[in-house]
């Protein structure tokens, strides 16, 4: 699991979870503030290999890996369903990447981003400043996307419900969907098992009275960009300030760490699902 997941469920004493926490924020925010990291327009993991229509889009050139897992969710799942959005949220949205892709597949959609990096916001709307009506808000702490009732008919995120937790996610999700909105999204778990996620998943979306469309086991193709991924991360890392290097290390799934050995292994369970709302 991600580590603020693992410090939610963990067995230590409330003070040393609090200061877990702590860190992982503080962390999460240097990283973005400080490190090379800013200077990209996504920190999600990639997907391999680039889809055969995969749009040209030159805002996010060098960054196509992680560009595709955008696509992935945007075309690629919900192709039969034909998405025309007129409004469209990346939850989670970074520095607004995935935001960028999307507007080059469809250009006349609004475009909305939310993300708990204040950090990251501010960038994603420097990084969007080109098009028009593009709004960001930081997101609380309360596991909620800060956005109203029915706003969008394009739910996008790409492993924040992992963060959320999937119940909560779905929710959340289906609250902010219009009727007959796509919810399109992808997470992680380490030491996960596929069977255990999508029932969870199907369960969920039948609690909200969302339509189970989908649901694919990823990790090969997060792998395969991670492993073509690595010269780049380390040269990265290394200017990543103590103390935060260590934990951008193994955050990053960097081969040593606990992380990449569960992909290693097969312990590793990425996946990508769709829900639509009736």
């Amino acid at each position: 699991m991600p580590d603020l997941v693992r410090i939610r469920h963990s067995g230590a004493a409330a003070p040393i979870r609090i200061a877990l926490h702590l860190f992982d924020l503080a962390a999460y925010e240097v990283l973005y503030r400080f490190s090379p990291v800013r200077n990209h327009l996504f920190f999600n993991g990639g997907y391999l290999p680039l889809a055969a229509d995969m749009v040209a889009c030159p805002a996010v050139a060098g960054e196509e890996p992680n560009a595709m897992m955008y696509h992935l969710l945007l075309r690629s799942m919900v192709a039969d369903l034909d998405p025309r959005p007129a409004a469209l949220v990346d939850v989670g949205c970074g520095q607004g990447g995935g935001l960028l892709y999307a507007h080059c597949l469809y250009p006349v959609a609004e475009l909305a981003g939310t993300d708990r990096n204040g950090t990251v916001t501010r960038l994603a709307r420097r990084n969007l400043a080109g098009v028009p009506g593009c709004r960001f808000v930081k997101g609380g702490g309360k596991d909620e996307i800060a956005f109203a009732d029915a706003s969008f008919d394009f739910v996008l995120s790409v492993g924040a419900p992992t963060y959320f937790g999937l119940t909560r996610f779905v929710a959340e999700a289906a609250r902010v969907c219009r009727p007959g909105g796509i919810i399109a999204f992808s997470g992680g778990y380490r030491q996960g098992e596929h069977a255990v996620i999508e029932a969870e998943l199907r369960s969920a979306a039948q609690d909200r009275g969302l339509r189970f469309i989908r649901y694919a086991n990823i990790t090969p193709h997060t792998f395969a960009a991670l492993e073509a991924d690595i010269p780049r991360r380390i040269e990265k890392l290394k200017r990543v300030p103590w103390p935060f290097r260590a934990y951008g290390w193994k955050w990053a799934d960097m081969p040593g760490s606990a992380e990449y050995e569960e992909y290693v292994t097969g312990k590793r369970a990425d996946f990508a699902a769709v829900l639509c709302k009736p």
